[in-house]
């Protein structure tokens, strides 16, 4: 099982600017060459009053993991003292265990409902964002908290200098009875409903033949080139699920995920 570092997720929603992303509301006419740019069109279904929407993570350089193991550690030292008068049965949390609000860089986001560039059944979203390697963490109904992470299998992408990368369409709903989005019948069944909802994703690739609206065809875009991510941990998640299967990409074989690109 991998360890896919979220840096402070609460400490992103705060400020979701400390992950360096920038959701726009109109296309622009020139792209930033030292930025790169994720387009997608999110599901707009509800929890209650509030819309379900994608989070993302985006991999650690070894610069930034160096940084967090660092303040992870101080945190740690200073806390154990507390930690250790009360802990139960002698059991004191380890450092992989302990949590801390990290003020560094964060490198999680939620892309948010609100912001998008057309309006309808699906909402074209345009994020301006680091370049490097992203993964479809999972899904909120809030603007600061991962609630269900794809922990048990999803996809992850590159994106590059200058370029907008178009990932498709990204579907959240609750699966714990029958969603009105086809897309999430294998994430189905009363099985998924516990003391709270979890939440299920599913991703539709952009197609060949797509067609851009006028005020995006003079930028370049190119589709996502995903690749399965495997089993990771996640210990700020409230609930885990899977991203639902795609048609020749993303399989599972005995509970794990399988490219289905590769021949076994």
């Amino acid at each position: 099982m991998l360890v896919i570092l979220a840096f402070s997720s609460q400490a992103q929603a705060k400020d979701k600017d400390n992950a360096g992303v920038t959701q726009l509301v109109s296309a622009p006419t020139q792209l930033k060459n030292d930025m790169a740019y994720i387009l997608l069109r999110t599901s707009t279904a509800k929890t209650g009053l509030f819309t379900l929407q994608p989070v993302f993570l985006r991999i650690p350089n070894e610069e930034e993991l160096a940084d967090y193991q660092k303040a992870k550690k101080a945190a740690y030292e200073k806390a154990l003292p507390d930690l250790q008068k009360k802990a139960q049965n002698n059991q004191v949390p380890t450092i992989e265990q302990f949590s801390f609000d990290y003020e560094g860089k964060a490198n999680s986001f939620v892309a948010s409902s609100k912001e998008f560039l057309t309006d309808g059944n699906m909402r074209t979203i345009l994020l301006e964002v680091p370049i490097g390697k992203y993964i479809l963490y999972g899904s909120t109904n809030m603007s600061n908290t991962l609630v269900t992470c794809n922990c048990l299998g999803t996809v992850g992408f590159e994106v590059k200098a200058g370029i907008i990368t178009d990932m498709g369409s990204v579907y959240t709903d609750k699966v714990h009875k029958k969603s009105p989005l086809p897309h999430l019948e294998d994430n189905l069944g009363p099985s998924m409903f516990n003391y709270g909802y979890i939440f299920g994703q599913a991703l539709v690739p952009v197609a060949e033949d797509v067609v851009y609206p006028d005020f995006l065809k003079a930028l370049p875009i190119e589709p996502a080139r995903f690749e399965v991510i495997k089993q990771y941990y996640e210990p700020g998640a409230a609930s885990i699920n899977r991203l639902a299967p795609i048609s020749g990409l993303l399989g599972y074989k005995r509970g794990k995920p399988v490219d289905l690109r590769v021949a076994e």
